[in-house]
């Protein structure tokens, strides 16, 4: 149900100015304490009985695009009602406007509360499971990052033992050359 934007004139009794279309949730003109207060001084209980129907509506409205705002809105409007009620029952008496006066003053929204309380929880188990997969994402990186520096080391370690493995031997071959030399010579040396 969409709220209807509604402007009144004058505290005269004239009729409310006709209907604008639909607006969406985010443009809603809710009906101000004021207006309801021109209503009021001006004892219009057919004014009052609309204002309080749109207040209604706008309620609804809310309660689906902003539940805190909605509550805020409500306890606005029953608190003006609430601190009004004598001039209002003054010129309403009982009927149907009383009736509606009634229910707009001890209209809750224990479905609002809920709805904002899902809302935050909702709000509050994202951010809980966004940090844990950060949590997760960090500790796959350091051992991503700890395994490639075993690696690396590894490889490092390896390459140092195959330069020193490689420098064992050709020390070897060269001992075992200087040595062949060595013995050619005194071979040479007895030989001749």
């Amino acid at each position: 149900m969409a709220a209807v934007a509604m402007t009144f004139t004058a505290c005269k009794n004239e009729p409310a100015a006709p209907a604008e279309p639909e607006a969406p949730a985010e443009e809603v003109v809710l009906i101000e304490t004021d207006s309801i207060a021109k209503v009021v001084e001006a004892a219009d209980s057919t004014q009052l009985s609309s204002l309080l129907t749109t207040v209604q509506e706008q309620i609804e409205t809310l309660k689906n695009t902003d539940p805190a705002k909605a509550k805020e809105y409500l306890v606005t409007i029953q608190n003006f009602l609430k601190e009004n009620a004598d001039k209002i029952k003054a010129f309403v008496g009982t009927g149907t406007v009383a009736s509606l006066v009634d229910q707009v003053t001890k209209f809750e929204l224990p479905d609002v509360v809920d709805a904002a309380q899902d809302i935050a929880e909702g709000a509050a188990d994202a951010a809980a499971d966004a940090a844990e997969g950060a949590v997760d994402a960090a500790k796959d990186a350091a051992a991503d990052v700890k395994d490639a520096a075993v690696d690396k080391a590894n490889e490092a370690v390896d390459a140092a033992k195959g330069a020193v493995e490689d420098a064992k031997n050709a020390a070897a071959d060269k001992a075992a050359e200087a040595v062949d030399a060595a013995a050619d010579k005194v071979k040479g040396a007895l030989g001749k």
